[in-house]
């Protein structure tokens, strides 16, 4: 169901205002044959109207919500500890979620009210006091129920996860522990004949972590994979790499996800032998926000300070050298959140250093940022997830020629210590 809204998108106030100055009227509005057809929200200051936002129902209000359109709630929705503002706009159909709200978002920035986008299409939305999420409820048929997860980006709704249970299951899979991250899931086939899964999560860093499924597997079981993505054009670029446990890597993963004016989806990608360089396209591709049942908790945690591995590796086939080659770094506690740290990389060329002595890595959360490493002007980030750390340059490109042939400590590192 498609409700068009009409009205400002962008905040318009000429003062700053505080939250706690704004009271709201809403007015019903009816068109030529005498239908109620839209609603008008004005949002004020004592008796001065700051901005004024239009809203057209899906329909025809059933009777007995008619009196209710245009009541106004003022919940927090997106947990920034602000109140917003929730419009009922009447129930519609004959299921009893045919319920539906309009939504302002309040914009700390710039202490106005923004129109929520997408919100106005989500039957009877509810949200979770805790996590702040916003969930619909589906039947799919007489036996199942689709439940659907949605979360913030600034004023718009942004779909992150699905989950389908039996009505009578007694004991549903919970996604809960997956938190506000958008997961993507690729029902595919390696050339046509590979059954496969691929479901993943992105940070807002760009990485990427999931785990890639071989259901038709001996002993079937998830195989982590971590990598990036890059947005382009409406069209999203992934590039994720399979590691085991010991930090092997057996499988290249390149997927190019374009939205076909706004309807249909079209997804290309490869999973590529390191070893071999077989490639192998994904085909019979199928893309959905669907919850796998062995997806139950999010890789992208943000590792607390205290956990961090003593040992991190990973390791690639070379094909000139017919071995594997890769990379390892080591951490030493140096006082609170403070380590020190011994790296070497030789996925292409080596790279390696340690930090001096008297200045350990310092972190801020779950990442540091070290520079002139061996006082040769290179520089890199570490961020810490609970089963690996990601190494990134964030010196200019001169700095690379510390190492020689642009070798640096860049990639992702499984932990192998505790």
């Amino acid at each position: 169901m498609t409700i068009l809204l009409l009205g400002a998108l962008t905040c318009m106030a000429q003062k700053m205002y505080n939250r706690s100055d704004f009271s709201f009227k809403t007015t019903t509005v009816k068109n030529a044959k005498g239908e109620l057809s839209h609603v008008k929200i004005e949002a004020l200051v004592g008796h001065k109207i700051i901005d004024t936002f239009v809203t057209e129902l899906p329909g025809t209000p059933m009777e007995t919500t008619i009196d209710a359109v245009g009541h106004v709630e003022e919940p927090d929705l997106n947990g920034d500890g602000y109140p917003d503002v929730t419009i009922y706009l009447g129930y519609y159909g004959s299921h009893p979620n045919d319920v539906y709200y309009e939504a302002l978002i309040w914009d700390l920035e710039h202490h106005c009210f923004l129109q929520a986008e997408g919100y106005k299409d989500l039957p009877e939305p509810m949200v979770d006091e805790q996590t702040h999420l916003i969930t619909t409820n589906l039947r799919d048929g007489p036996e199942r129920r689709v439940t659907d997860y949605y979360g913030w980006q600034r004023n718009k709704i942004r779909h992150l996860r699905s989950e389908t249970v039996r009505i009578d299951d007694p004991a549903p899979i919970s996604s809960y522990g997956l938190l506000d991250k958008p997961l993507s899931r690729y029902d595919a086939k390696l050339d046509g004949r590979i059954s496969v899964i691929i479901a993943f999560q992105e940070d807002y860093d760009n990485i990427v972590a999931g785990y890639i499924y071989y259901p038709k597997a001996k002993t079937p079981a998830p195989i982590m994979i971590v990598g990036s993505v890059t947005h382009h054009d409406g069209t999203d670029y992934y590039y994720l790499r399979e590691y085991q446990p010991d930090g092997i890597i057996t499988g290249e993963i390149s997927i190019k996800h374009q939205l076909d004016e706004g309807w249909n989806d079209k997804v290309e990608g490869t999973w590529t032998n390191p070893k071999t360089q077989k490639e192998m396209k994904l085909t019979d591709v199928s893309f959905s926000r669907e919850v796998p049942k062995w997806f139950t908790k999010t890789l992208l945690t943000p590792e607390d300070s205290g956990k961090i591995g003593r040992y991190y590796s990973f390791r690639q086939w070379h094909i000139g050298y017919e071995d594997y080659m890769g990379g390892h770094i080591s951490f030493r506690a140096a006082g609170k959140n403070k380590v020190h740290f011994e790296c070497c990389n030789v996925a292409h060329n080596i790279a390696e250093g340690k930090s001096e002595e008297g200045r350990p890595a310092v972190l801020s959360g779950n990442m540091f940022e070290y520079r002139d490493v061996n006082g040769c002007g290179y520089g890199f980030s570490a961020t810490f997830y609970p089963r690996f750390v990601v190494l990134k340059t964030i010196s200019d490109n001169q700095s690379l020629d510390c190492f020689g042939a642009g070798a640096s400590f860049s990639g992702v590192y499984v932990k192998i210590k505790e």
